[in-house]
């Protein structure tokens, strides 16, 4: 759907070689990083995560809701035993978090312009996870197998590139 994404990460990936390897650094070639975590933004493999409180605890809310009642709070009380449903694809495609074209696939945000800052707004990055993502969860329960899903997404988009030019 995206041509001209297609188009920059097939240079890219001609320019890096047609060969991938395990040693090349996570980020390189860097408009693939881009494009895989645009990619596991927009489409997390996992929609949400369900945790169980194991006791009894405080959410403080970055910003206050209004309860049923009516009252404004500013954290939440769990009671322990409470099973949690936290929607990954909400976080991951708000426009409180990530500005308002969220849910547009914009592979350049995650990369450094011309005076070292990234495209990832700050709201966003006060998201605690995998470059600011809840796609791996966060903490303690966070994704054994992220670094090996990553380094295998990664490859498999430069093999399929590969066919393509030898189709």
């Amino acid at each position: 759907q995206n041509h001209d994404v297609q188009s920059k990460l097939h240079n890219e990936l001609l320019e890096h070689g047609t060969d991938p390897t395990y040693d090349q650094p996570p980020s390189n070639p860097p408009y693939l990083d881009a494009v895989v975590h645009e990619i596991l933004r927009i489409h997390p493999p996992v929609p949400e995560f369900t945790p169980i409180a194991v006791e009894d605890d405080v959410i403080p809310l970055s910003e206050p809701v209004r309860i049923k009642s009516g009252k404004l709070v500013d954290s939440l009380s769990i009671v322990g035993g409470t099973l949690l449903a936290i929607s990954i694809l909400s976080i991951n495609r708000s426009t409180a978090i990530w500005g308002p074209d969220a849910k547009a696939f914009r592979p350049s945000g995650w990369l450094e312009d011309e005076t070292g800052q990234d495209g990832i707004p700050t709201k966003a990055k006060e998201v605690q996870g995998h470059r600011h993502l809840l796609t791996f969860v966060n903490g303690p329960r966070t994704c054994l197998g992220k670094s090996f899903a990553l380094a295998e997404f990664k490859v498999h988009v430069q093999l399929l590139q590969h066919k393509e030019l030898m189709n």
